[in-house]
């Protein structure tokens, strides 16, 4: 199949600065946001609660993807002051790079991982923006209303995998040691581990995005997939020679290669 590229202009409210939800909002309609950081299980205190991880696809070449990543941000800080257990990642394509700018932080690999969404969704096109949430459901990653309610959905499913994660060391200073533990229903699943990092506001001098300083959140700089044969492991992520490997953290997640739907999800400090 071969797949398509293409930009979306979108004119919908979240285009427009519209605020999400708090995380009230949140928690009135999902599940608990207490969770125990070692093993990404819910606490003992709290009740049940579900996982959501959110994936945008985006560009600094494409002039449409800057509300899309305030949207993606709007989330993780929400998630952040509710403890809610919501894992955003910002994968920059390289397909717009021949617009006039070359995204700083685009890669190939988050190219094939759009793609391979494409191929599972019976689809002959990717764009910029698209959110993927929990590997099933797609959408324009502007839409904020939309956004809220995939990930209100999502946490209200439980988890069918469980994953433990360590930083066991910093080799050479430009590699990270990823020690993992994993639990739950794993027949065949992958292990997707991403180094992500938050980095400074990026002034745009050419391409679409000319003249705008842009902002990202958890933006994708080393991705490796390891199959699930063995409940432990370590994976090495080699980062980019611009990353500082301490301001970098690590997010995992369990996920079906032939559905790729997540299901289950945890990250380091």
């Amino acid at each position: 199949m071969r797949v398509i590229p293409f930009c979306i202009v979108c004119f919908c409210a979240g285009c427009w600065g519209v605020v999400l939800p708090s995380p009230q909002s949140f928690s009135q309609t999902a599940l608990t946001k207490s969770t125990d950081e070692t093993d990404g299980k819910p606490a003992n205190n709290a009740s049940p609660s579900g996982i959501a991880v959110v994936e945008l696809f985006t560009s600094q070449g494409c002039s449409s993807c800057p509300s899309a990543d305030r949207v993606l941000q709007r989330i993780d800080s929400v998630a952040d002051e509710g403890k809610l257990r919501v894992y955003a990642l910002s994968f920059h394509v390289d397909y717009w790079n021949r617009l006039g700018w070359e995204d700083p932080y685009s890669s190939p690999v988050s190219t094939r991982r759009q793609k391979q969404y494409a191929v599972s969704m019976q689809s002959n096109r990717i764009y910029t923006p698209q959110m993927i949430v929990n590997g099933t459901e797609q959408f324009l990653g502007s839409d904020h209303a939309q956004a809220h309610r995939a990930v209100v959905d999502a946490l209200a499913e439980e988890p069918t995998s469980y994953v433990t994660l360590q930083v066991a060391s910093q080799a050479n200073d430009r590699n990270l040691q990823v020690k993992y533990q994993l639990t739950g229903q794993l027949d065949g699943c992958l292990l997707q581990v991403a180094a992500i990092q938050t980095p400074k506001a990026n002034a745009i001098p050419r391409g679409e995005n000319a003249g705008r300083t842009l902002t990202h959140v958890n933006v994708v700089r080393a991705f490796e997939s390891v199959p699930t044969t063995a409940s432990t492991g370590t994976v090495e992520l080699s980062l980019p020679d611009d990353v500082e490997p301490s301001t970098t953290r690590v997010i995992a997640y369990v996920q079906n290669p032939k559905t790729l739907a997540i299901t289950g999800a945890n990250t380091t400090n």
